[in-house]
């Protein structure tokens, strides 16, 4: 997964989570924190929207 911030890439790698007791497998990624604060989001406004383009295979977060 490549992130894209102020012209910058920055490669990562997803962290997995095996489904427990019926519960569906989680995939996770740490985001920066200057990406966070640029976005706006703080500890009591964390509320995003996520895209999926599946044409280009991006997914997009905004601040909501």
């Amino acid at each position: 997964m490549y992130i894209y911030f102020g012209g910058v890439v920055m490669e990562k790698r997803l962290s997995y989570r095996k489904a427990k007791k019926g519960i569906a497998e989680q995939y996770n990624v740490s985001i920066n924190q200057d990406i966070i604060k640029s976005l706006g989001i703080t500890p009591n406004d964390r509320k995003v929207q996520m895209f999926y383009d599946r044409a280009s295979k991006r997914l997009i977060i905004r601040k909501a």
